[in-house]
């Protein structure tokens, strides 16, 4: 094992979100995969989409002894990567190149990868990967690229690659309501998106069409594992990886013809898939006229919101965190979390808001919605929530209306029958004095899917920097969402 690590990349770089704490774990899961794969040797290693060198960081923590080249269309990493990574140890074994390939989504302005001249030799690697890079290509670039990397590949060399592959019966009027990303729309025979604004932010193939491309451009699955982002959080790692061994020669195979596209699938509740509502409470309806209560799983109009702002979330922000819930919710997927609890007022294990049991820094990520209006002294209520908040820590508040009010109001007794003391505004991050304590805050405004009702979320963060982090990836992963307030202590 290296004797020295250097620094890791710093969190501008981290697009995948990891915290300092986090990183190297991470990194030494992919290292781990890798190895086991090719059963621990010291193999000459190419990393396609290496980003800022997780897999890297990872083989050089576990020993490994081979030759690593880490290769990216990202110039600013690599550029961090050549002038930061090397330890004293570490001689000439890992390098990093920058290739000016175009990527509609991370590299605009490069050439087409045909174009491109590689810096390497023919049979140059025992081994490729290439992680979370497949599943932000369009097909003909992955296509290219297996054309392409081929040649380089010695003779029953591994590429080890991971994909969002579907089933071949999917359809997006039947995908599971639990998938991480749900798919929006069809754009090829094989291929669905999450954000047809952003296609390339997830793009997901059907795996008889994996499968028959491999084999046309002369590689051969050797092994498969599927990932959770399906909905099956019994399945550790998120994506689906396949090992594909080069073939001596490229397979010719007839491709099915083009089928019509589907209809267009109906409104439908994205944290259970329903597709029948209900009018809410007291036959409330929502503003667009349409009834806003999933007949299935009761989520309404914020649930849903909700919802659709955190599957906008990193890979990876979420995983780690510890989290806590303040009343039943749905809007929250728990199998995203490391740990969640749930707090229900009166219920076994209701903590008192306003002095919360739990010692400082317990939780990562703490939740609740339409809860501090009930809430006698709500002011102290946010100091217990702030205080039990790590440094990294993400609270997440639903208040109702406040986006329509300039200022809070504070009444003395019940104003309704739900028990509100509050009526809370815009001006929430004075309010509760968040800049005195550290505080960043994201007001996001999302829309939703089965109402067209638009709804708030209001975001804050014990780490300032996670407000440009979270602004950066929610903007460009999901155009519907909007920022109307930002505030930095």
């Amino acid at each position: 094992m290296s004797a020295v690590l250097s620094q890791i990349p710093p969190p501008r770089l981290r697009f995948m979100g990891e915290s300092d704490t986090s990183f190297m774990p991470v990194a030494e899961q992919l290292s781990a995969t890798v190895l086991e794969q090719v059963g621990g040797r010291d193999v000459d290693l190419l990393d396609i989409g290496c980003g800022y060198g997780r897999l890297a960081y990872g083989l050089r923590q576990a020993g490994f002894g081979g030759s690593y080249r880490g290769l990216d269309i990202l110039r600013e990493h690599i550029a961090w990567l050549k002038e930061h990574f090397a330890a004293p140890d570490d001689g000439a074994r890992f390098g990093f190149d920058f290739i000016n390939v175009h990527n509609s989504r991370y590299n605009p302005g490069g050439l087409p990868l045909a174009d491109v001249a590689l810096p390497y030799a023919e049979n140059s690697f025992d081994c490729v990967t290439a992680f979370s890079v497949f599943t932000h290509m369009e097909e003909d670039d992955v296509r290219t690229y297996l054309r392409r990397i081929r040649p380089l590949v010695r003779e029953n060399g591994i590429w080890i690659a991971t994909f969002f592959s579907l089933p071949d019966g999917f359809s997006l009027a039947t995908q599971n309501p639990q998938m991480r990303y749900r798919l929006r729309e069809q754009v090829s025979e094989h291929a669905f998106v999450h954000d047809p604004a952003e296609p390339l932010h997830v793009i997901a193939y059907r795996e008889a069409f994996l499968r028959t491309l491999f084999a046309q451009e002369g590689w051969e699955p050797v092994a498969h594992k599927g990932g959770s982002w399906l909905g099956d959080p019994a399945k550790g790692e998120f994506q689906d990886r396949f090992a594909l061994r080069k073939r001596e020669a490229p397979v010719a195979l007839a491709v099915a013809a083009p089928q019509p596209e589907p209809a267009a699938a109906p409104p439908s509740c994205n944290i259970c898939g329903n597709q029948a509502f209900v009018p809410g409470p007291s036959g409330r309806m929502a503003g667009s006229g349409a009834a806003p209560c999933c007949a299935r799983c009761g989520a309404l109009e914020r649930h849903r919101v909700v919802r659709q702002i955190f599957l906008g979330m990193p890979i990876g922000y979420l995983d780690w965190r510890r989290g806590l819930q303040f009343s039943p919710d749905p809007a929250q997927h728990t199998a995203w979390y490391r740990s969640y609890e749930v707090s229900v007022y009166g219920g076994s294990g209701s903590l008192d808001i306003q002095a919360i049991d739990r010692p400082d820094d317990s939780y990562d990520f703490i939740t609740l919605s339409h809860v501090l209006e009930c809430i006698p002294d709500d002011l102290t209520a946010f100091d217990e929530l702030q205080r039990v908040l790590a440094p990294r820590g993400l609270l997440h508040i639903g208040f109702g209306g406040a986006q329509g009010r300039a200022l809070s109001e504070d009444f003395e007794a019940d104003i309704d029958q739900y028990g509100n003391r509050h009526r809370y505004g815009r001006d929430v991050y004075q309010r509760f004095g968040c800049a005195a304590k550290g505080m960043g805050m994201l007001a996001v405004q999302g829309t939703d899917p089965a109402t067209g009702v638009r709804d708030v979320a209001w975001l804050f963060v014990n780490h300032a920097p996670d407000v440009a982090l979270l602004r950066g990836f929610l903007l460009a992963w999901d155009p519907t969402l909007t920022i109307l307030e930002q505030a930095l202590p």
